[in-house]
Formats: C-alpha cells, sequence, structure tokens
C-alpha cells in the first residue's frame, strides 16, 4: 500500500490536504477530492459515508438562476458519474444521472459503525495526491469497546483501464481486542437532484463469485457494476442486501499488533460503451484484469499514465506555493474532467464532480477551457470540437425550434445537442455561443495546423451556423444589420441591441466562413462540390453571408475611448453599489431583485474585457486601460468566469497588484476552505481561467489565433523567481522558461504525441 512513506514524505507541492474533519467542510471536501479518469468520475466522499446524510431524498428541484440559487446543504453529497448517462427531469430538462455510489466499505465493532461526526476519531488526515490521482485518508478510531485501529485508505480511478476502480483498507490494531465487522458494497439508495432516474436495479452474484448492480435509467442507459473484494487474512464472506445495497460482509478478531488489508476491486460498463460484447462478459472481463495483474501492477500502469499526462501539462512557479498548488489542482481537474477518446461528450461546467449544473455544456468549454488542450493535449481538443460536430443535428433543431434556419447551439447542451435551459432569459437570448464555437475551432486550427479539420468538419459547422445568423439578424433604415434582444457575457442585461461581444463574435464567424470557402473553391475543385453537394450550399449562400458579414453594425470603432458594452448601454440606470450590496462576501445578485438588475448597469461578468481579452489586435492600449477602469467598479464577479479575464488584462496593462487580487480569487474560488467553493462541484471554467491567467496574462503568451509562432510578453509577479511550462504548437513541443530578467522558448526534442 506504500501509505507510509507518503505520509512521511508528502510533496507540499503536489498534495491537496484535510487535516481536521469538520461537518461543514464535507462537502467542499468531497468536491474538491473527485477522482476521475474521463470515463467516470467520483467525489471524494468517505467510503462509510455520513450519519444523517441521506442520499435518497426526494424533492422537486425547480428551474433558477443557478449562479444565485441557494443549493441544498445536506453534509454529504455522493456523487457517481459518467459523461453521457443522462435522464429526463419532470422540470429541468435533460441532466447528467448520479448513479449508484461503488466505493461503499463499512467498520463495525461491538454494535459502533465507524462515523467522522459519531465516532472518537484521532490524527485524522486525508489527501489527494495530484501526481497520480489518489486520495489517501488516515486516522486512529478508537471504538467503546476498548479496540484502538489505525485505519489507512487509498484509492484510486484506474488512468490505464479505465473501466476499474480499486480501493484498499489497511487495519492495524494499536490496542485491545475485538472482532472487526466489514461490509463493501454498492448503494443505488442515490437521487439527482432529489429526483430518481433508476427505473430498475437488479443485483446478482454471478457464479464467478463477485457481486453486481444492473441499473437501468429513465434515459434507456443499462448500467453493470461488479465488484470483488479480497483481504490478507482468511475472511469468510457472506452476500448481503438491504434495500438496493448490496454487499459482502465479512468478520474478523483483531487482538494488538495485528494487522489486516482488504481490497476491493470495480469494473464499471455501460450500454453506451463503444465497445462490443454483453454487458457481464465486459464488466467480468475488467474485473479479471484485477485478479491478474494484481493492485501493485494496477497502480503502476496508473501512474505511469499521469506522470505522462503532466509531463506536457505541468507548470511550475518558483517563489510562490500557493499559486503553485493551486495551479496544479486545476490542472488535475482538467485533465480529469476530460473524456479525450470520447467525442461524444465535453467537459461539464461542474467537471463532473456535482449536480449543480446538470452535467450540462456551456460556452465554457470552447472559451475557458480549449487554450489549455490545445496547447497541452491536442487530440483532446480535436475532441471537444468534434463533440459540437457531433451534435451538429441537435443545433439544427434548435434552430428550426424559433423558426430559423442553419444551426442554433445550446446554451445548455447535453448529449444530444438540442437546448436543455430551463430559463428563458439565457436559453433565448444568449446566442453568442453559436459564434464562440467557430472562434474555438478556429482556434484550434491555428494552434494547431489542422487545416483537415476544417474541409471534413469545421466547414459544416460553420456554414449551418452562418444560415442561422443571416437570418437571425435585421436590417435597419440605414441597411445595416443588426443584433436585437441579445444577452452578452453579462448576463445581468437580458435584451440589449448590438452586444459588441456577441456582434464581433458574428462577424468574425461569418467572415471566416466565406474566407474558408473561397479558399477551397480556388485550391481543391473538387472538395469544393462535395462540400456543395453535402451542405446544399449555393452562390446566393456565399454572398449572403459576405454581405452580413460586412454590414453587422459594430458599436465601436478606432476613435471610441471606452469600447460600449452594447449600442444601449449608456441607457441603463446608475448604482450605489455600496448601499445595495452590503456584504461583498456574498454574490450581487443575492441583494437587488431580478427586475431592477436587468435595467441597470451592473455586470455580473466580464463581457468588454472578454471581448478585447479575444480580439486584442481590434484594440489600443488606451482602450483596454479605459475600459478596464470603466468596467471593473460596477463588474460584480458573481460568475467564476470573469476574475481570471479581469485578472489577464490587468497584467497585460501592467498593473500587477490588481492582478495579483484577481488571481487570488481565481485560487480560492475552488480551493478556499472557509467559502467552501467546491461543495457543489469544481468550477471547471475557472480552472482553465487559472491557467489562462498564468500562460496568457502574466507569462503573456500571444494567442495562437493570431501569432503563428510563440512569442511571449511576460509580466511576473515581483515574488516569482521563475515560471516554466510546455506548449504544444502545430505539431511540435516547446518549453518555456521565464524570469524577472528575460525568456527562453526551445524545442523539446523527447515528443509525445497528445
Amino acid at each position: 500500500m506504500n501509505t507510509g512513506k507518503q505520509l512521511l514524505d508528502i510533496d507540499e507541492l503536489w498534495c491537496i490536504k484535510e487535516d481536521r474533519f469538520s461537518g461543514e467542510t464535507t462537502k467542499h471536501y468531497e468536491g474538491l477530492f473527485t477522482q476521475g479518469n474521463g470515463y467516470m468520475h467520483v467525489r471524494g466522499s468517505f467510503e462509510e459515508g455520513l450519519e444523517g446524510a441521506a442520499q435518497d431524498e426526494e424533492y422537486l428541484r425547480m428551474p433558477a438562476n443557478v449562479t444565485l440559487e441557494k443549493p441544498r446543504h445536506p453534509e454529504s453529497k455522493w456523487g457517481t458519474f459518467i459523461p453521457g448517462v443522462v435522464g429526463k427531469h419532470p422540470l429541468l430538462k435533460e441532466e447528467i444521472i448520479n448513479l449508484p455510489y461503488f466505493l461503499s466499505m463499512n467498520l463495525v465493532i461491538a454494535g459502533e459503525k465507524l462515523d467522522m461526526k459519531l465516532s472518537n476519531v484521532k490524527e485524522y488526515r486525508r489527501w489527494l495526491d495530484l501526481r497520480n490521482g489518489c486520495l489517501y485518508r488516515t486516522l486512529i478510531w478508537e471504538t467503546k469497546a476498548g479496540l484502538s485501529l489505525r485505519l489507512t485508505y487509498m484509492r484510486f480511478i484506474s488512468m490505464s483501464h479505465e473501466h476499474l476502480c480499486l480501493q484498499q483498507l489497511g487495519i492495524e490494531a494499536l490496542s485491545g481486542q475485538g472482532v472487526v465487522d466489514i461490509a463493501c458494497g454498492i448503494d443505488a439508495g442515490v437521487r439527482t437532484n432529489g429526483y430518481n432516474h433508476f427505473r430498475e436495479v437488479l443485483t446478482a452474484e454471478p457464479e464467478t463469485g463477485c457481486i453486481s448492480a444492473e441499473t437501468l435509467t429513465d434515459g434507456g442507459d443499462r448500467i453493470l457494476m461488479l465488484y470483488s473484494v479480497k483481504a490478507s487474512q482468511n475472511i469468510l464472506w457472506s452476500r448481503q442486501q438491504k434495500g438496493q445495497n448490496v454487499f459482502y460482509s465479512g468478520s474478523k478478531l483483531l487482538k494488538a499488533g495485528d494487522c489486516l488489508e482488504v481490497q476491493k476491486a470495480v469494473s464499471v460498463v455501460t450500454g453506451r460503451d463503444n465497445e462490443a460484447g454483453e454487458l457481464l462478459e465486459r464488466g467480468l472481463k475488467y474485473l479479471r484484469a484485477f485478479d491478474a495483474n494484481g493492485w501493485e501492477k494496477l497502480y503502476e500502469n496508473h501512474a505511469k499514465v499521469w506522470s505522462e499526462k503532466w509531463k506536457f501539462s505541468d507548470i511550475k512557479i518558483t517563489g510562490d506555493f500557493e499559486a503553485q498548488l493551486a495551479l496544479r489542482t486545476s490542472i488535475y481537474h482538467l485533465i480529469r474532467s476530460n473524456c479525450e477518446n470520447d467525442p461524444r461528450v465535453a467537459i461539464c461546467a461542474k467537471g463532473y464532480a456535482g449536480e449543480a449544473y446538470f452535467g450540462r455544456y456551456f460556452w465554457d468549454t470552447e472559451i475557458n477551457m480549449l487554450p489549455f488542450f490545445i496547447h497541452s493535449n491536442p487530440k483532446a481538443a480535436r475532441n471537444l470540437i468534434m463533440f459540437r460536430y457531433n451534435t451538429l443535428e441537435g443545433a439544427r433543431k434548435n434552430a428550426g425550434a424559433y423558426g430559423y434556419q442553419g444551426a442554433r447551439y445550446a446554451w445548455e447542451s447535453s448529449v444530444s445537442g438540442e437546448e436543455q435551459c430551463p430559463c428563458w432569459q439565457y436559453a433565448d437570448h444568449e446566442i453568442h455561443i453559436t459564434a464562440d464555437i467557430v472562434y474555438a475551432l478556429c482556434h484550434y486550427v491555428n494552434g494547431t495546423g489542422d487545416l483537415e479539420f476544417i474541409w471534413n468538419h469545421g466547414i459544416d459547422i460553420m456554414v449551418e451556423t452562418a444560415r442561422y445568423w443571416v437570418e437571425r439578424v435585421d436590417i435597419n433604415k440605414n441597411g445595416y444589420y443588426e443584433l436585437l434582444g441579445v444577452m452578452g457575457p453579462d448576463e445581468y442585461l437580458p435584451m440589449t441591441r448590438n452586444n459588441a461581444f456577441t456582434n464581433r463574435m458574428v462577424k468574425f464567424s461569418l467572415e471566416k466562413t466565406v474566407e474558408y470557402l473561397e479558399t477551397v473553391r480556388k485550391q481543391d475543385a473538387n472538395k469544393y462540390r462535395d462540400i456543395e453537394k453535402r451542405l446544399a450550399l449555393t452562390p446566393e449562400d456565399l454572398v449572403r453571408f459576405k454581405d452580413v458579414g460586412e454590414k453587422l453594425k459594430i458599436p465601436f470603432d478606432a476613435n471610441t475611448r471606452i469600447i460600449p458594452q452594447s449600442e444601449d448601454f449608456q441607457d441603463y440606470a446608475d448604482l450605489d453599489f455600496d448601499t445595495i450590496w452590503k456584504d461583498r462576501t456574498r454574490p450581487f445578485g443575492h441583494f437587488i431583485s431580478q427586475e431592477r438588475n436587468y435595467r441597470s448597469k451592473a455586470l455580473k461578468q466580464a463581457d468588454v474585457l472578454q471581448l478585447i481579452m479575444l480580439y486584442p489586435e481590434d484594440f489600443t492600449r488606451e482602450q483596454l486601460s479605459a475600459s478596464y477602469d470603466y468596467y471593473e467598479p460596477i463588474t460584480t464577479h458573481d460568475s467564476s468566469l470573469s476574475a481570471s479575464v479581469y485578472g489577464i488584462t490587468a497584467a497585460w496593462l501592467g498593473r500587477l497588484e490588481e492582478a495579483g487580487k484577481f488571481l487570488k480569487k481565481v485560487m480560492e474560488t475552488d480551493m478556499s476552505i472557509e467559502k467552501k467553493g467546491a461543495a457543489e462541484g469544481i468550477h471547471i471554467a475557472n480552472c482553465g481561467g487559472l491557467w489562462q491567467m498564468i500562460v496568457y496574462g502574466f507569462a503573456g503568451l500571444k494567442s495562437a489565433m493570431w501569432c503563428s509562432e510563440i512569442r511571449l510578453e511576460p509580466h511576473l509577479p515581483e515574488k516569482w523567481e521563475k515560471l516554466e511550462f510546455t506548449l504544444a504548437w502545430h505539431g511540435k513541443w516547446y518549453k518555456a522558461a521565464i524570469t524577472q530578467e528575460k525568456y527562453e522558448i526551445f524545442e523539446m526534442q523527447d515528443q509525445l504525441e497528445a
């Protein structure tokens, strides 16, 4: 198990730790300690659960502004998620399903069950090692019966065998004597946002000698979980069932000096896996890998995969321990949450670490997370864009539902691509995501040189979304096109006229569509004819795309000092923030009615600054500085997407003290124990934002969208001695090393195809 060495030799720059148990922070650590391998993810809950924290509570969650919604706060919330396994909620549309909890391991001595709240526990420590994705826990349990035990837990979700999870429990009797009853199993008594998505749960003990739980969801998916258990000493295990909890039970008499080790292996397979064969046959195959290879070999293979991931994604900061650990935590969750071999799914807004955002996909994927993958794992980046290609039919249905031709991407998407957002403001008016996706696919192509992606996949997205835009615009009396009734990235103004961010994104989308079509028509007539036939493309389409792209109204020009958020922004009411916002530790939205907020100059998050960050070549330094000074005081940062954008632009302006404050805010979003930020899941877009803040902000990397070669303009915080990171760039790997005095970029010789 090797946990003794781990405990004595924890690398402070690689481990996030909990040194004291508190029921108030249990959910926070469950989110922060989430483990996964892309295929499946499990929150960092205690193996034995927590007294009083029922997981099968049923209630009706209502549609709401999720940012401002007050979540239910049981002390513990299990979470077992497989991306793509979704079901229908009666009010909230399609949501990811919280599946049976397969980590259950319970200990009972003389009728006393181990429970972190109720038991006499000493020397408690728990930590997640980011290097290998292993979660460790150690404690001394002094039982009422007089038996004192040292317990040491370890578990990991395999990166080398994606259908396997392995757990290990070491028990050392320190003093006394008694019988330890052990129960290891699977508990299907779980609800998702208070709703039961399980239509059937079948438990059995196949002849192979392992326990199974097969779940049929209301989404039509079958999930089979199999597990086997071993012990270092002879234990007679018996199969038992209590409600929807199926488990093996065994007992062992322990006296001072005795040691016992229990190992549990779980295999998880579903009917949606891209693999032939019956569920039981496949599940047993993966479970046998545990028998054939053993714990040590499986751990070795798992750790090796993590090591390779870190080789091409780690960023080293010398001189700032807090920033180093927070950044590595963010990178860990980005790697874990991405299913790089399955383009049928993307990364949900909570990084598969909670139910809060229903497992849905937003613009966060393309704008906040994609840059990390472009430069650390181009294959994964390609699959994230492929998800949008694979859901193009859903986007067509969305456009049709609103009465338009072409494709309109959902503000909140699930696996079908059809709109899942239950709130009209966002579903109807936050349309910029359709253009954001085109920006992102162009960013991917510019960063990797993968032009074939455009011709085989991307051009379909571009043409179909262009067809939507030329119908969504209105023409004014001067012959220019406008976008009316639009919600920009700032979600506190729902229906503005010509939002600058949205209009610039749409203009880019249309111009790039025409540019790529004209390029392929000139260079490869046969390929162009294939595109024409596949998309029923006509010459009139190109004329219309070009006309709207050229004449779409942009509410700023070279002479505009402060970039207007929208053409009508100055018509909204001014607010006295100090009077209204009485407690700035809580979101501004809690202190103002939605009606008043929707008619006032109060931004939820970066809007104009997001525009300038994505199109830096469009704006002068004076425009950036003036816009920053104007918008920052009226931006509430109620969204976790906001602080990193302001931090990046502050660094560009050389305002390192302000950038440092935003860096602290970004790091605290998930890391702060006091704020319990990870309780409902990881803010995965913020994780991508932190990476961008380091690479684009402090290192000053010029975006691959606008630069064909690597260019840096560093602005390191004063206490940072050195910053080092790896970049994938047009099929090659580079290393950047930056100090306060200089920087170097050199090509890596030991390249890996990522």
